[in-house]
């Protein structure tokens, strides 16, 4: 993996990361005792969603949207749910744990669904031509 790629994933790493620090810091700070504690809790969240953004545009200028996205999506979604279960008391259910799974295996599945991460093009060469040789080759079948 070159170090820019390394680059690119760290940035996605750090946009879940964010994402989810400032979703649960929105839900936690609702029990706060501090003086304007459910205010802080929306600023820090919108602080740490913005640089969650921030990071995430950063991520997809080298790495494929739809893979980003499904990274930077499910597992949020995943360890926001994590962090509601183990940080803020919330139940596991066992409807809650197969949405879990669902999630982990469809970012799976979107990874390993685009060819070795192109980012151009329908089809494996990236180069938006398949659906044109199909068609040629169809056309002189037909002739």
């Amino acid at each position: 993996m070159s170090a820019v790629r390394a680059y690119h994933w760290m940035c996605l790493v750090g946009a879940i990361v964010f994402e989810v620090a400032g979703t649960t810091i929105m839900k936690a700070a609702q029990s706060w005792s501090i003086p304007y504690g459910a205010q802080l809790g929306i600023a820090a969240m919108l602080a740490f969603i913005g640089l969650s953004y921030y990071l995430l545009s950063l991520a997809t200028t080298a790495l494929p949207v739809g893979v980003a996205f499904a990274f930077w999506e499910g597992l949020g979604l995943f360890f926001i749910t994590l962090s509601s279960v183990l940080l803020l008391g919330e139940d596991m259910t066992l409807t809650r744990f197969a949405a879990l799974c669902a999630v982990a295996a469809g970012v799976l599945l979107v990874h390993h669904g685009t060819a070795g991460g192109d980012t151009g093009g329908s089809g494996p060469s990236g180069n938006g031509q398949d659906s044109d040789n199909h068609e040629a080759a169809a056309s002189e079948g037909r002739r």
